[in-house]
Protein backbone atom coordinates (compact mmCIF):
# COMPACT_ATOMS: atom_id res chain seq x y z
CA UNK A 1 0.00 0.00 0.00
CA UNK A 2 1.23 3.48 -0.87
CA UNK A 3 2.61 5.57 1.99
CA UNK A 4 -0.19 7.86 3.22
CA UNK A 5 2.33 10.65 3.70
CA UNK A 6 3.05 10.57 -0.04
CA UNK A 7 -0.62 11.19 -0.69
CA UNK A 8 -0.60 14.08 1.79
CA UNK A 9 2.34 15.62 -0.06
CA UNK A 10 0.59 15.06 -3.40
CA UNK A 11 -2.63 16.62 -2.06
CA UNK A 12 -0.86 19.71 -0.71
CA UNK A 13 1.21 20.13 -3.88
CA UNK A 14 -1.90 19.91 -6.05
CA UNK A 15 -3.55 22.63 -3.95
CA UNK A 16 -0.51 24.91 -3.89
CA UNK A 17 0.51 24.17 -7.52
CA UNK A 18 4.08 24.75 -6.42
CA UNK A 19 6.70 22.48 -4.84
CA UNK A 20 8.23 25.25 -2.72
CA UNK A 21 4.86 26.38 -1.33
CA UNK A 22 3.89 22.77 -0.62
CA UNK A 23 7.17 22.23 1.23
CA UNK A 24 6.62 25.37 3.29
CA UNK A 25 3.04 24.34 4.13
CA UNK A 26 4.18 20.86 5.21
CA UNK A 27 7.31 22.10 7.05
CA UNK A 28 9.61 19.92 4.96
CA UNK A 29 12.24 20.67 2.30
CA UNK A 30 11.49 21.09 -1.42
CA UNK A 31 13.72 18.10 -2.34
CA UNK A 32 11.61 15.97 0.05
CA UNK A 33 8.47 17.02 -1.82
CA UNK A 34 10.06 16.26 -5.20
CA UNK A 35 11.31 12.88 -3.97
CA UNK A 36 7.88 11.88 -2.56
CA UNK A 37 6.07 12.85 -5.78
CA UNK A 38 8.61 10.93 -7.85
CA UNK A 39 8.15 7.83 -5.68
CA UNK A 40 4.36 8.10 -5.98
CA UNK A 41 4.52 8.48 -9.76
CA UNK A 42 6.85 5.48 -9.99
CA UNK A 43 4.60 3.33 -7.82
CA UNK A 44 1.41 4.30 -9.68
CA UNK A 45 3.08 4.16 -13.11
CA UNK A 46 1.75 7.55 -14.26
CA UNK A 47 2.87 11.16 -14.35
CA UNK A 48 0.92 13.29 -11.89
CA UNK A 49 2.28 16.77 -12.53
CA UNK A 50 3.53 18.81 -15.44
CA UNK A 51 6.36 21.14 -14.41
CA UNK A 52 6.59 24.68 -15.71
CA UNK A 53 8.51 27.80 -14.78
CA UNK A 54 6.01 29.09 -12.23
CA UNK A 55 5.19 25.76 -10.60
CA UNK A 56 3.22 22.64 -11.51
CA UNK A 57 -0.24 21.64 -12.65
CA UNK A 58 -1.97 18.29 -12.67
CA UNK A 59 -1.97 15.87 -15.56
CA UNK A 60 -5.23 14.19 -16.60
CA UNK A 61 -4.29 11.20 -14.42
CA UNK A 62 -3.26 13.55 -11.64
CA UNK A 63 -6.67 15.23 -11.72
CA UNK A 64 -8.42 11.86 -11.43
CA UNK A 65 -6.32 10.90 -8.42
CA UNK A 66 -6.76 14.35 -6.84
CA UNK A 67 -10.57 14.12 -7.03
CA UNK A 68 -10.44 11.06 -4.76
CA UNK A 69 -7.61 12.20 -2.49
CA UNK A 70 -9.41 15.52 -1.93
CA UNK A 71 -12.49 13.65 -0.64
CA UNK A 72 -10.36 11.37 1.53
CA UNK A 73 -8.58 14.24 3.27
CA UNK A 74 -11.86 16.12 3.64
CA UNK A 75 -13.22 13.09 5.54
CA UNK A 76 -10.10 12.97 7.69
CA UNK A 77 -10.42 16.67 8.52
CA UNK A 78 -14.13 16.22 9.29
CA UNK A 79 -13.30 13.28 11.55
CA UNK A 80 -10.66 15.30 13.39
CA UNK A 81 -13.09 18.19 13.90
CA UNK A 82 -15.71 15.76 15.18
CA UNK A 83 -13.24 14.30 17.65
CA UNK A 84 -12.38 17.77 18.91
CA UNK A 85 -16.10 18.44 19.30
CA UNK A 86 -16.50 15.24 21.29
CA UNK A 87 -13.54 16.13 23.50
CA UNK A 88 -15.08 19.53 24.19
CA UNK A 89 -18.46 17.84 24.90
CA UNK A 90 -20.04 19.91 22.14
CA UNK A 91 -21.55 16.75 20.66
CA UNK A 92 -22.06 13.13 21.60
CA UNK A 93 -24.71 10.83 22.97
CA UNK A 94 -25.15 8.59 25.99
CA UNK A 95 -27.45 5.57 26.17
CA UNK A 96 -28.40 4.40 29.64
CA UNK A 97 -30.80 1.69 30.78
CA UNK A 98 -32.58 1.07 34.07
CA UNK A 99 -35.91 -0.03 35.44
CA UNK A 100 -38.76 2.49 35.26
CA UNK A 101 -38.63 3.12 39.00
CA UNK A 102 -34.86 3.66 39.10
CA UNK A 103 -35.13 5.98 36.11
CA UNK A 104 -37.93 8.02 37.65
CA UNK A 105 -36.62 8.33 41.19
CA UNK A 106 -32.82 8.10 40.94
CA UNK A 107 -31.77 8.87 37.37
CA UNK A 108 -34.04 11.61 36.00
CA UNK A 109 -33.52 13.98 38.95
CA UNK A 110 -29.81 14.07 38.10
CA UNK A 111 -30.24 14.79 34.39
CA UNK A 112 -31.28 18.50 34.31
CA UNK A 113 -28.11 19.70 36.06
CA UNK A 114 -26.01 17.67 33.62
CA UNK A 115 -27.77 19.03 30.52
CA UNK A 116 -27.60 22.55 31.90
CA UNK A 117 -23.82 22.28 31.88
CA UNK A 118 -23.51 20.28 28.63
CA UNK A 119 -26.66 21.14 26.62
CA UNK A 120 -25.38 19.78 23.31
CA UNK A 121 -25.14 16.17 24.51
CA UNK A 122 -27.97 13.72 23.85
CA UNK A 123 -29.13 11.27 26.52
CA UNK A 124 -31.13 8.25 25.42
CA UNK A 125 -33.06 6.22 27.98
CA UNK A 126 -33.96 2.56 27.73
CA UNK A 127 -35.81 0.48 30.30
CA UNK A 128 -35.99 -3.15 31.26
CA UNK A 129 -35.45 -5.71 33.98
CA UNK A 130 -31.97 -6.50 35.26
CA UNK A 131 -31.56 -9.48 32.87
CA UNK A 132 -32.70 -7.27 29.95
CA UNK A 133 -30.20 -4.57 30.88
CA UNK A 134 -27.37 -7.09 31.22
CA UNK A 135 -28.14 -8.40 27.74
CA UNK A 136 -28.21 -4.90 26.23
CA UNK A 137 -24.86 -4.12 27.84
CA UNK A 138 -23.33 -7.33 26.50
CA UNK A 139 -24.60 -6.53 22.99
CA UNK A 140 -23.20 -3.00 23.13
CA UNK A 141 -26.64 -1.38 22.85
CA UNK A 142 -26.14 0.78 25.95
CA UNK A 143 -23.22 2.61 27.55
CA UNK A 144 -24.32 2.40 31.19
CA UNK A 145 -26.82 0.30 33.12
CA UNK A 146 -28.29 0.94 36.55
CA UNK A 147 -29.39 -2.22 38.34
CA UNK A 148 -30.07 -3.70 41.75
CA UNK A 149 -27.36 -5.94 43.13
CA UNK A 150 -26.34 -8.69 43.31
CA UNK A 151 -25.45 -9.64 39.76
CA UNK A 152 -23.08 -12.37 38.71
CA UNK A 153 -21.29 -11.24 35.57
CA UNK A 154 -17.50 -11.41 35.31
CA UNK A 155 -17.27 -9.10 32.28
CA UNK A 156 -19.10 -6.21 33.98
CA UNK A 157 -17.59 -3.33 35.93
CA UNK A 158 -19.76 -2.65 39.00
CA UNK A 159 -19.70 0.70 40.83
CA UNK A 160 -21.96 1.33 43.88
CA UNK A 161 -24.45 4.11 43.17
CA UNK A 162 -27.05 4.31 45.93
CA UNK A 163 -29.06 2.09 48.27
CA UNK A 164 -32.71 1.67 49.18
CA UNK A 165 -34.67 0.50 52.20
CA UNK A 166 -37.61 -1.69 51.26
CA UNK A 167 -40.71 -2.63 53.23
CA UNK A 168 -43.89 -4.64 52.98
CA UNK A 169 -47.01 -2.54 52.53
CA UNK A 170 -50.73 -2.89 51.92
CA UNK A 171 -53.92 -0.86 51.88
CA UNK A 172 -55.56 0.14 55.18
CA UNK A 173 -58.05 -2.70 54.66
CA UNK A 174 -55.42 -5.12 55.97
CA UNK A 175 -56.18 -3.97 59.52
CA UNK A 176 -54.96 -7.11 61.26
CA UNK A 177 -51.43 -6.48 59.96
CA UNK A 178 -51.08 -2.83 60.98
CA UNK A 179 -49.92 -3.43 64.54
CA UNK A 180 -47.10 -5.50 65.98
CA UNK A 181 -44.57 -7.40 63.90
CA UNK A 182 -45.30 -10.32 61.66
CA UNK A 183 -43.34 -13.27 60.37
CA UNK A 184 -42.92 -13.99 56.68
CA UNK A 185 -44.80 -17.21 57.34
CA UNK A 186 -47.75 -15.12 58.42
CA UNK A 187 -47.56 -12.98 55.29
CA UNK A 188 -47.85 -16.05 53.08
CA UNK A 189 -51.42 -16.44 54.30
CA UNK A 190 -52.34 -13.27 52.42
CA UNK A 191 -52.24 -12.43 48.71
CA UNK A 192 -48.80 -11.24 47.65
CA UNK A 193 -48.12 -8.89 44.74
CA UNK A 194 -44.71 -8.94 43.04
CA UNK A 195 -42.80 -8.59 39.80
CA UNK A 196 -42.49 -11.52 37.43
CA UNK A 197 -39.85 -14.21 37.90
CA UNK A 198 -36.35 -13.17 36.87
CA UNK A 199 -36.56 -9.59 38.08
CA UNK A 200 -34.05 -8.52 40.72
CA UNK A 201 -36.79 -7.68 43.25
CA UNK A 202 -38.46 -11.04 42.75
CA UNK A 203 -35.14 -12.84 43.23
CA UNK A 204 -34.48 -10.79 46.38
CA UNK A 205 -37.84 -11.81 47.86
CA UNK A 206 -37.36 -15.45 46.93
CA UNK A 207 -34.03 -15.49 48.79
CA UNK A 208 -35.51 -13.62 51.76
CA UNK A 209 -38.39 -16.07 52.16
CA UNK A 210 -36.14 -19.07 51.57
CA UNK A 211 -33.91 -17.96 54.44
CA UNK A 212 -36.98 -18.22 56.66
CA UNK A 213 -37.89 -21.65 55.35
CA UNK A 214 -40.71 -20.32 53.19
CA UNK A 215 -41.48 -20.29 49.48
CA UNK A 216 -42.34 -16.96 47.94
CA UNK A 217 -45.31 -17.51 45.65
CA UNK A 218 -47.20 -14.35 44.68
CA UNK A 219 -50.83 -14.50 43.63
CA UNK A 220 -50.42 -11.48 41.37
CA UNK A 221 -47.49 -10.61 39.11
CA UNK A 222 -47.05 -7.15 37.57
CA UNK A 223 -44.61 -5.52 35.17
CA UNK A 224 -43.98 -2.12 36.76
CA UNK A 225 -43.58 -0.52 40.16
CA UNK A 226 -46.43 1.89 39.45
CA UNK A 227 -48.81 -1.00 38.80
CA UNK A 228 -47.59 -2.82 41.90
CA UNK A 229 -48.28 0.24 44.06
CA UNK A 230 -51.75 0.67 42.56
CA UNK A 231 -52.60 -2.99 43.20
CA UNK A 232 -51.52 -2.64 46.82
CA UNK A 233 -53.55 0.57 47.22
CA UNK A 234 -56.63 -1.21 45.87
CA UNK A 235 -56.29 -3.96 48.47
CA UNK A 236 -55.35 -6.65 45.97
CA UNK A 237 -52.42 -7.88 48.06
CA UNK A 238 -49.25 -7.12 50.00
CA UNK A 239 -46.50 -5.41 48.08
CA UNK A 240 -42.75 -5.02 48.66
CA UNK A 241 -41.47 -1.59 47.70
CA UNK A 242 -38.63 0.85 48.41
CA UNK A 243 -39.83 3.17 51.14
CA UNK A 244 -38.84 6.33 49.29
CA UNK A 245 -41.04 5.34 46.34
CA UNK A 246 -44.23 5.32 48.42
CA UNK A 247 -43.50 8.19 50.78
CA UNK A 248 -46.55 10.14 49.62
CA UNK A 249 -48.87 7.13 49.83
CA UNK A 250 -47.69 6.38 53.38
CA UNK A 251 -48.13 9.99 54.47
CA UNK A 252 -51.63 10.18 52.98
CA UNK A 253 -52.70 6.86 54.46
CA UNK A 254 -53.28 5.18 51.10
CA UNK A 255 -50.76 2.53 52.11
CA UNK A 256 -49.53 1.34 55.49
CA UNK A 257 -46.30 -0.38 56.39
CA UNK A 258 -46.52 -3.99 57.55
CA UNK A 259 -43.74 -4.49 60.15
CA UNK A 260 -41.94 -7.83 60.03
CA UNK A 261 -39.91 -9.61 62.70
CA UNK A 262 -36.70 -9.82 60.65
CA UNK A 263 -34.22 -7.20 59.48
CA UNK A 264 -34.66 -6.63 55.76
CA UNK A 265 -31.25 -6.07 54.12
CA UNK A 266 -30.64 -2.76 52.39
CA UNK A 267 -30.81 -3.12 48.63
CA UNK A 268 -27.81 -1.81 46.74
CA UNK A 269 -28.09 -0.11 43.35
CA UNK A 270 -25.04 0.06 41.09
CA UNK A 271 -23.82 1.52 37.82
CA UNK A 272 -22.60 -1.15 35.43
CA UNK A 273 -20.43 -0.87 32.35
CA UNK A 274 -18.74 -3.38 30.09
CA UNK A 275 -15.12 -4.04 31.07
CA UNK A 276 -13.93 -4.59 27.51
CA UNK A 277 -15.59 -1.44 26.13
CA UNK A 278 -14.17 1.92 27.30
CA UNK A 279 -16.80 4.61 27.73
CA UNK A 280 -16.97 7.47 25.26
CA UNK A 281 -15.94 10.90 26.52
CA UNK A 282 -19.59 11.95 26.88
CA UNK A 283 -20.61 8.73 28.65
CA UNK A 284 -17.62 8.95 30.99
CA UNK A 285 -18.58 12.49 31.92
CA UNK A 286 -22.19 11.47 32.64
CA UNK A 287 -20.98 8.47 34.64
CA UNK A 288 -18.88 10.79 36.83
CA UNK A 289 -21.80 13.19 37.16
CA UNK A 290 -24.07 10.43 38.46
CA UNK A 291 -21.56 9.42 41.10
CA UNK A 292 -20.93 13.00 42.19
CA UNK A 293 -24.60 13.89 42.53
Amino acid sequence: MTNLEHYRIFYTTAKEQNFSKAASSLFITQPSVSHAIKQLETQLGVSLFIRHSKGVFLTTEGNVLYSYIKQAFAHIETGERHLQSLKALESGSITIASSDSICKHYLLPRVPSFLKRWPKLDIKFQHGSTPDIMKKLEQGRIDIGIVHLPINEKDVEITPFTSTTCLFCASPTYKTLHNGTHSLTELTRYPLVSFSAGSSTRSFLERLFQQQGQTFSPELEVGSIELLIECAKLGMGIGFVAKELIKKELEQGELVEIPVDIAIPTREIALITKKAAPLSIAARRFYSHLLAN
